[in-house]
């Protein structure tokens, strides 16, 4: 691939107009993910298909120490030593990823003034679930130093802060009476919080429910629900938006453009292994380099990031990258796995799906939705779709559109 480096060492593709990297924060490693999360494969299959659909996948320093599934994925004395090792051995980890984060394909996102040692030991201090011992810790900062991506933690309570505000200030709008009273209480609490903190403000909605009168009262209980999901989608997205990166999470059903949208770009019958999560997640991480590394999915990526921050992309080189890279990922697929001739292959050889593309845009607002896929199969084997949607002008529903377990971790969306 021809490479550009700017002055902090991101890797370019020559091909984006305005040099812009395209930079997705991982939720999957939250603590709080929207969907399930089982295995450390599955984390691994996902990890792998935002890897190789973004220039660097970010994930936040926290997670990447805590999250057992991540560090499972890094190191084999994690996935060796973990209390659920037989459950995670029997889903076969490779635990191969770390040169993903030596070059810099993975980066950490790091507090400004804080070292891994130093937030680890914090962590320790707080009793927070799954600390890591500091041998681990010295490996993953050996990994990632070079390219941390450094974050300033008060701009991040400060957007968390806003993004609370701003839900709360829509929704009093169109409430009246004691839910009107909750929201406006809550904001006020909000508002008077030196440090606005999630674990905090959870703590005082459970305290504001607990008053009799307040349990009891319908519009209250659900005043204060609709609240607890504003906040958990405001802490979630505070991260990002002060890194000014997109997000990779599950789908929800608002998140793409609806109604009569123009069709801009539509292909059928494409090879499918990208989409493929038992695949992925047995993807030898050469292959991966090898992959980043190729023009058609360089085109690919910087064409769906100008999706995302709602420009319209090249089409004819949309198109014609769509079906060199999935073409090419089908040929490496067979290279990776036919010479052991195992479960890999027998599967690639066994599962004859395709794979659809099309580009989308809402006439009415103008938003643009991209999404690869495999559509209706005729057998129950899971697959992965990816979606790309402009986040500029898409409705933020007063409340969630189905609950957090209900999400399917394998309809990706990366937004914002």
């Amino acid at each position: 691939m021809d490479e550009t480096h700017d002055e902090e060492g991101e890797v370019m593709g020559l091909g984006v107009p305005d040099g812009h990297v395209e930079r997705i924060y991982l939720s999957d490693v939250e603590p709080n993910p929207v969907g399930p999360l089982a295995y450390a494969a599955d984390l691994r299959s996902r990890v792998l298909l935002h890897v190789l659909l973004a220039d660097a996948l970010l994930v936040g320093d926290s997670q990447s120490l805590n999250n057992k599934y991540f560090r499972c994925l890094i190191s084999a004395e994690e996935r060796d030593g973990e209390a659920e090792a037989p459950r995670l051995q029997q889903a076969e980890v490779l635990s191969d990823l770390a040169p993903l984060l030596r070059e810099g394909r993975i980066r950490v996102a790091q507090r400004a003034g804080s070292t891994l040692f130093g937030i680890r030991d914090e962590h320790a201090r707080r009793r927070v679930n799954n600390v890591p011992d500091r041998a681990y810790v010295d490996h993953l900062d050996a990994l990632t130093s070079a390219h941390a991506v450094p974050y300033d933690l008060a701009e991040v309570g400060e957007a968390f802060r806003r993004g609370v505000l701003n839900r709360i200030d829509t929704a009093l709008d169109g409430v009246t009476g004691a839910a009107r009273s909750a929201l406006s209480d809550a904001r006020q609490w909000v508002t008077e919080q030196p440090q606005l903190l999630h674990i905090e403000l959870r703590s005082w909605i459970a305290s504001y429910r607990s008053v009799g009168v307040r349990q009891q009262h319908t519009g209250v209980v659900l005043a204060l629900q609709s609240l607890d999901d504003w906040a958990l989608d405001a802490y979630r997205g505070a991260l990002p938006l002060v890194l000014d990166s997109g997000v990779a999470r599950p789908r929800e059903g608002h998140d793409l453009p609806t109604g009569e949208n123009r069709r801009l770009l539509a292909q059928d019958a494409l090879p499918a292994a990208l989409l493929d999560p038992f695949l992925l997640s047995r993807l030898p991480v050469d292959l991966v380099l090898e992959t980043v590394a190729q023009p058609a999915r360089n085109a690919v990526v910087q064409e769906l990031a100008r999706v995302r921050r709602g420009l319209l992309p090249d089409l004819p080189v949309l198109g014609e990258a769509v079906q060199e890279f999935s073409h090419w990922l089908r040929d490496a697929f067979e290279r990776a796995f036919r010479p052991a001739d195992g479960r890999e292959w027998g599967h690639l050889r066994g599962v004859n799906r395709l794979m659809r593309f099309g580009l989308e845009e809402d006439p009415v607002t103008g938003r643009l939705g991209a999404c690869l896929d495999v559509g209706v199969t005729a057998t129950d084997t899971r697959h992965l779709s990816f979606a790309v949607a402009d986040g500029t002008g898409a409705p933020a529903p007063v409340a969630r559109t189905r609950p957090d377990a209900a999400a399917d971790p394998c309809d990706r969306l990366v937004c914002g």
